[in-house]
């Protein structure tokens, strides 16, 4: 089976098989994460900028890759899956790459905010930071 799409990337009518079909879900869906990833990196250096503690890229993703490891298997469960949703409600099939997209963005979220150590971990210096300030014991 085949898909015509129009216009992408300024071509007329691009000749695509399921499987590149497939992929720009993936890649729609993986987008979806990195966003998502990127929020959060930026919400938790202004943390960390809170705190006076340095923000370390690397240790960020020391403490998330359980997260965005979840995300991107979540996403290809979505990839697996697919047929039966479709099947199920054919309407959907309008809107897969919003759905992949978030999905990765709305998984990446859930998955960092159940699993994520990172603005748990910067949380708990401001807390003690703040209680130090307050002259209260620790």
């Amino acid at each position: 089976m085949y898909y015509y799409c129009n216009n992408i990337a300024n071509l007329d009518y691009i000749l695509l098989t399921k499987t590149n079909i497939m992929g720009m879900y993936l890649l729609a869906g993986i987008l979806g994460i990195i966003f998502q990833t990127l929020i959060k990196m930026k919400s938790t250096s202004e943390l960390f900028k809170v705190s006076n503690e340095p923000f370390i890229v690397s240790n960020f993703f020391r403490d998330e890759y359980i997260s965005i490891l979840s995300s991107i298997v979540f996403i290809l469960i979505m990839a697996f899956t697919f047929s039966e949703w479709i099947n199920y409600k054919h309407e959907l099939e309008n809107y897969t790459r919003l759905i992949f997209t978030m999905g990765g963005a709305i998984g990446s979220w859930a998955f960092g905010y159940f699993l994520g150590k990172s603005k748990k971990y910067i949380k708990n210096v401001i807390d003690s930071k703040t209680d130090i300030a307050d002259g209260k014991d620790i």
